[in-house]
């Protein structure tokens, strides 16, 4: 199974997936997590440079290409779970947001496996930055709204929302309940 977290900077997807991770191994199942963008100098690139929106675009997707073939690929064929921090649709969002053409993004990234779960988690851009600011980097307001509302248009059937605002512990149990419930326990 692919988990794909997504969100927002600031709503708490590293911490929600490391959770997850963890908490998947405490029931003997086989987790792993991955972090896009990854360490490979295409990740790197993306997040250290200075770039236009479409070369950052490329910067993604070539991290991303690596990234499936290296850790994701070999992690499912294992029969693993796979938690994602972040994955394809923080690159819908974000370069759609810095206007690279959505239907472009969606293009591209068909030919990588498709999550069998999404979650978002959702905060407003001031909670968000609230809280990404104590961390000393942080995207201006306005260009998280646009992000936000490019993640929250997401309508597909295995895209579940999570109220990130709320307490981390709630947060955790609810997206821990979404996963349990999509594995088939209850």
């Amino acid at each position: 199974m692919l988990i794909a977290l997504e969100g927002i900077d600031g709503t708490g997807k590293t911490t929600v997936a490391k959770y997850l991770v963890d908490e998947l191994r405490k029931r003997g199942l086989d987790a792993v997590y991955v972090k896009e963008p990854s360490d490979s100098i295409w990740g790197k690139k993306a997040v250290s440079e200075d770039l236009d929106p479409e070369e950052e675009f490329e910067c993604f997707v070539r991290d991303r290409e690596e990234n499936v073939r290296k850790r994701v690929i070999p992690a499912l064929r294992s029969g693993k779970i796979v938690v994602m921090d972040r994955y394809y649709y923080s690159t819908l969002a974000y370069q759609g947001a810095r206007g690279v053409s959505i239907e472009r993004i969606k293009r591209e990234n068909e030919r990588f496996p498709k999550p069998d779960l999404v979650i978002i988690l959702d905060a407003s851009p001031e909670v968000a930055l609230s809280r990404v600011k104590r961390r000393g980097k942080f995207e201006e307001e306005e260009f998280l709204r646009r992000v936000r509302s490019i993640f929250l248009s997401i309508r597909e059937p295995n895209v579940f929302v999570v109220n990130a605002e709320r307490d981390l512990g709630a947060v955790k149990k609810e997206v821990l309940s979404i996963v349990m419930s999509k594995l088939g326990f209850n």
